[in-house]
């Protein structure tokens, strides 16, 4: 494979990814195609304007090869409305780079359509990659037309990407009551493993930890008072979120121990893992939370909610607990078990799980052989009628641990 562009996220820029610690996270496995020789250009259709001078010094660093490039958007563009604009109008900006490229990958929902304008003016192979619906979160908010044009989008990415990846098998079997099952695969998140190093110590004394955006969805305040109760300290480390405050006051009225300690790199914070013996992520909807998954792999116990993503990384009493709802009782029964047994053995099956699961080589392994089927195929049927056609889907099925119950 020659070149491949990679679409990001609607108002995705490295300087915003740098910042929150994503950015190397969300590129390593582009870096693991080139080191395989199986990738020899990226492009990242990406919305800072100045994106290519950020680039640079990453490459300059060290941190991103040379082979990586951005198309982003004239500065006249630099604005909400104008990255909007830009999702709609970039890909012809952008048509001379775009008609080269061997294939198409997408990140999110939010932006697809992107990649999909693409696909349509100059028929190039699509992966539909994404963590999570935009339609399932719009339906839980309740917000009638955002759902109806997150359904939309969907519905013509099933129908004209050349094959999809979803994170779990609950995506898959939502998606694939919307379009064609077969042409759909489970490529879980995952994690570089060997950036990670299992925890040696478990003690009911360190702090628990959280890790995410300090927002709604993320049910920080039923976590917080789970903690109170349970008398332990809480960590937080977020990079968004505008509860802070809200989240503090909370804090004060319960008199909770938290400690708000912002944002960090995700190498650092992977270090951090060493200074807690508990992770908690008891959201309210999540997909397949990197968050969890690099907590598994530093064998850290982990305390989490029934949301889609969680139920497929936690069983209960195996590679974590799970609580029996959402509020805060259920939360802090949850987190009370986890203390008083602090098994050790529970940290070791969560890391066990992810290296068998969910490592950065496996997932590079699924990825790429979806590409090259779907370049193949594409490159086959041109020559044979011009137009590309859809592939079939892998053989094979992972296996992603034991059944889930409580």
């Amino acid at each position: 494979m020659r070149r491949l562009v990679l679409f990001a996220e609607l108002y995705t820029t490295f300087e915003k990814e740098r910042r929150i610690g994503l950015l190397v996270r969300n590129l390593i496995q582009y870096v693991r195609f080139m080191d395989r020789r199986e990738l020899e250009e990226l492009y990242i259709f990406t919305y800072g304007y100045r994106d290519g001078e950020a680039l640079r010094e990453l490459q300059d660093e060290g941190t991103l090869p040379r082979s990586f490039h951005v198309l982003s958007p004239p500065a006249w563009l630099d604005s909400k409305l104008g990255h909007i604009v830009y999702s709609l109008i970039g890909p012809i900006i952008h048509g001379a780079e775009l008609r080269k490229a061997d294939a198409y990958r997408t990140q999110q929902v939010t932006g697809s359509w992107s990649a999909l304008i693409a696909k349509v003016l100059y028929r190039k192979p699509l992966l539909f990659r994404l963590g999570y619906p935009l339609s399932v979160r719009f339906q839980t908010e309740r917000k009638k037309l955002n759902l109806a044009l997150a359904r939309t989008v969907e519905r013509l990415l099933l129908r004209f990407a050349d094959h999809v990846a979803v994170t779990s098998q609950i995506m898959k079997a939502y998606y694939g009551a919307m379009g064609n099952p077969a042409n759909i695969t489970v490529v879980p998140n995952f994690v570089d493993l060997a950036l990670t190093k299992p925890i040696e110590i478990y003690d009911r004394a360190r702090p628990v930890l959280f890790v995410g955006r300090l927002e709604k969805v993320k049910n920080i305040h039923n976590i917080i008072a789970a903690c109170a109760r349970n008398n332990v300290t809480l960590h937080l480390y977020y990079g968004q979120g505008d509860l802070e405050a809200e989240l503090r006051q909370l804090a004060s009225d319960l008199g909770a121990r938290i400690e708000f300690k912002g944002s960090v790199l995700n190498e650092e914070l992977l270090r951090i893992h060493h200074d807690h013996s508990i992770f908690m992520l008891c959201s309210t909807r999540e997909g397949m939370p990197k968050a969890m998954i690099e907590a598994m792999a530093s064998g850290l116990i982990c305390v989490a909610t029934p949301t889609d993503g969680a139920s497929e990384l936690i069983f209960h009493g195996e590679t974590g607990y799970m609580a029996k709802g959402y509020d805060a009782d259920a939360i802090s029964a949850a987190l009370a078990q986890a203390l008083d047994e602090m098994d050790p053995r529970i940290g070791h099956n969560a890391r066990e799980f992810v290296i068998n699961n969910l490592s950065l080589e496996r997932a590079v392994d699924m990825e790429l052989g979806i590409l090259k089927r779907m370049i193949a195929k594409s490159r086959g049927a041109n020559h044979s009628s011009g137009m590309p056609s859809m592939p079939t889907d892998p053989k094979g099925k992972q296996a992603m641990g034991p059944k889930h119950g409580q």
